[in-house]
């Protein structure tokens, strides 16, 4: 088998899911598109709710991943981005001031930096670290606002910020897991970024979208606005949860509910067949029970409406970018198949809405089983390894800087590299995520190895 480093091109990504744990190996073609060249998925029995709960468990699924992807490829895999989520991720508002009294010059991009910087350095409740700091717009005077201040007149910038932040010991799980998987972390990228690389086009980001992953133990949303990620959120609620409901209520097996919600099962009440009697049948003798697809229905509603949906709707009126979403939602992830969930999901939100299914950039023969919205994080993560890969290519062995120039790939993170040739300096002023956004994990993965 080849090793998989930076230097062939080849690179992979590890979603450690509530349902599942996926590795997808791949590269950028002479086309700019991404081929898989293998993947590998195994049942997740470690982690509740996007979180890690037994690193024995976890660790197994990924090796396990692992190997199946690596022997689909040929490949031996070392290095991986690997995705992060769960209860422990949290979000707040925070607005910063930058005073230039005096100063006729232009807003220069150096201010905007250190505003973000000095925001960086709040200080955090014990156990929690900063993962990213993500710019939303600035106030000029307190009469203007704007998403890029540099090259403006003004006295006084007030940037107004979305910190995320995570709990210390869950991302040193998730660090433990892959290293005693024999693997090595790249970088860490927050889940939901990842599903919109997969799943929305640059267009749906500029106009404004949301983008919603429903998993097994989390909700996951993000908006962008402008072409940036503006808004992100992590609803304690997914698919596992509806799951176990019809399990409490029928007195079966969560193996049985879950077949009973992926065959029979709807969101919406009105679409379901109250005259279809479903029989269960039950182990060791005991008689079998029946239940109407019209109550299953409203079980699943029941949840769905009062804890994901109303939870969304308040969240994006919260946000601020209520009256932008002019591209609408995607839903995606496991649980965007339930049937009927994208039609309740326009009802109630007022939104155009689509299932995001994870092609956008991808070559149209990667495996069928992919395209799928429960691995639009995997897929998600390949992309936005093989971004960061890319823009670290020193200039002569880029073969395609126009396709560099377009590629918006999300959040990235200081990595552990070895030395590579000098590479061209970015343009401080652009206005890709790549110069709002420096780095995800800014040294965590230093400071917790």
């Amino acid at each position: 088998m080849e090793n998989i480093s930076t230097n062939n091109g080849m690179v992979v990504g590890l979603d450690i899911g509530t349902t599942k744990i996926a590795t997808v190996i791949g590269f950028r073609n002479e086309k700019g598109q991404i081929e898989v060249v293998g993947y590998g998925k195994s049942e997740s029995s470690g982690v509740e709710f996007g979180e890690i709960k037994n690193i024995l468990k976890t660790t197994e699924g990924i090796v396990l991943s692992r190997d199946i992807a690596a022997q689909r490829s040929n490949q031996e895999i070392d290095w991986v981005y690997a995705g992060i989520a769960g209860h422990h991720i949290k979000t707040s508002k925070y607005n910063h001031i930058l005073y230039r009294h005096g100063n006729e010059n232009p807003i220069v991009q150096e201010e905007i930096d250190q505003l973000k910087k000095d925001v960086s350095a709040v200080t955090l409740p014990p156990g929690e670290e900063i993962i990213d700091v993500i710019p939303q717009r600035y106030q000029i005077d307190r009469s203007r606002q704007t998403t890029d201040p540099v090259g403006e007149l003004g006295n006084e910038v007030i940037g107004i910020y979305q910190i995320i932040t995570g709990n210390r010991r869950e991302i040193k799980k998730i660090v433990k897991c892959v290293n005693d998987a024999g693997l090595n972390i790249r970088d860490i990228v927050l889940e939901p970024i990842a599903s919109g690389l997969a799943c929305l086009s640059d267009k749906e980001k500029q106009d404004g979208v949301v983008l919603v992953d429903i998993g097994g133990g989390t909700t996951d949303m993000v908006i962008f606005v402008d072409g940036s990620p503006v808004f992100t959120k992590v609803i304690p609620i997914g698919g596992n949860i509806i799951t176990k409901d019809i399990a409490q209520v029928c007195r079966i097996s969560e193996d049985v509910a879950e077949q009973l919600k992926v065959r029979y099962g709807t969101c919406v009440v009105e679409k379901s067949n109250a005259n279809n009697m479903i029989t269960i049948p039950r182990p060791y003798g005991q008689d079998p029970i029946q239940i109407s697809e019209y109550n299953l229905a409203q079980i699943i509603n029941c949840r769905v409406q009062e804890e994901i949906i109303n939870v969304i709707k308040s969240e994006v009126e919260n946000s601020g970018y209520k009256d932008r979403l002019y591209a609408g939602l995607v839903l995606t992830g496991g649980g965007a198949n339930l049937r009927n969930i994208k039609e309740l999901c326009q009802f109630s939100l007022q939104l155009p809405t689509r299932i995001g299914i994870p092609d956008n950039s991808f070559a149209h023969n990667i495996p069928t089983e992919l395209k799928h919205p429960m691995f639009a994080t995997a897929l998600g993560l390949l992309k936005f390894g093989i971004g960061a890969e890319y823009k670290e290519m020193p200039a002569e062995e880029n073969e395609n800087p126009e396709q560099e120039k377009k590629e918006k790939t999300g959040i990235f993170s200081r990595r552990k590299k070895e030395p590579k040739a000098p590479k061209e300096e970015r343009n401080p002023s652009s206005n890709d995520i790549f110069s709002k956004i420096p780095g995800f994990m800014r040294d965590l993965l230093e400071r917790i190895s």
